[in-house]
């Protein structure tokens, strides 16, 4: 509230819409970021079970985390150069997943 002349006036119909859109994108990022982060415990728990869904869950996890943070995308590229057998798995289940998730996945890619 903005006070003039002693009085309480509230914020313009602008400012509210500029107020709800930033509430909207903190929140649209705390959603991913929380969900990126129960995929990828969910992905690390299930690795040892013998249908190899682990990698699947923890691809998605590292997709939602990265969209919902500048320093999670530039930590993938780090973590699969560090993980060889993390990126070579994430490149081997690649052709099963959807096309943003293999996009993601060819673009965090450190190479040889």
């Amino acid at each position: 509230m903005i006070r003039r002349h002693g009085r309480c006036s509230s914020p313009s119909p602008g400012a509210r819409r500029t107020y709800r859109r930033l509430w909207r994108v903190r929140l649209g990022r705390l959603l991913l970021t929380g969900s990126g982060m129960a995929a990828i415990i969910l992905g690390v728990l299930s690795v040892p079970t013998p249908v190899p869904i682990g990698f699947l869950f923890f691809a998605v996890g590292l997709y939602l985390l990265a969209r919902g943070s500048k320093r999670a995308r530039r930590s993938v590229k780090g973590l699969r150069r560090l993980m060889p057998p993390l990126s070579r798995g994430l490149n081997r289940v690649k052709h099963r997943l959807p096309g943003r998730l293999q996009l993601f996945i060819e673009h965090s890619d450190p190479g040889p």
